[in-house]
């Protein structure tokens, strides 16, 4: 390439650059974040019948539909608190239990409201369109390289 055809490259090259820059740091805001797969941070918070924490109780909690497994086991903390990440919108159960207690929870996630507001893009679709993506950039850089060789 020559000293000549460089700054014409820039110029086509620079508003492209400017405009994947802006587009990543929107998509890189806090403010416009997206979660892919869709996941809620649910806390419970388990009492005994006098209203006192239930400390380090063993935890089980079971998701919509699944009332015999467990999906997620644990301990509370100090608090009588459990954190744990639903996958799906509808009612989830957690049970506590120490010696002699056992305090059970209905834990409604997501609702109308959130499903409207929410649209759940499925990864395969993000990961299939990603590889479209770099199918093209590859072809686009052998067909640049072929048009470079130099002439016999």
């Amino acid at each position: 390439m020559s000293d000549s055809e460089f700054p014409s490259m820039r110029r086509r090259i620079g508003p492209l650059l400017a405009t994947v820059m802006l587009l990543a740091s929107l998509a890189l805001s806090p403010a416009n974040a997206l979660n892919l797969f869709a996941t809620h941070e649910v806390t419970a918070q388990f009492a005994t019948h006098d209203g006192k924490p239930m400390a380090d109780a063993e935890v089980q909690v079971f998701a919509p539909g699944e009332a015999k497994t467990p999906v997620v086991t644990g301990k509370a903390d100090a608090d009588g608190k459990f954190v744990f990440e639903a996958d799906r919108d509808g009612f989830w159960s957690a049970e506590a239990r120490n010696p002699g207690e056992v305090a059970r929870v209905m834990i409604r996630v997501g609702g109308e409201s959130q499903s409207q507001s929410q649209s759940r893009i499925s990864p395969f679709y993000i990961i299939g369109l990603l590889a479209i993506l770099l199918a093209i950039a590859i072809w686009y850089r052998l067909l640049r390289a072929r048009t470079r060789r130099p002439r016999s």
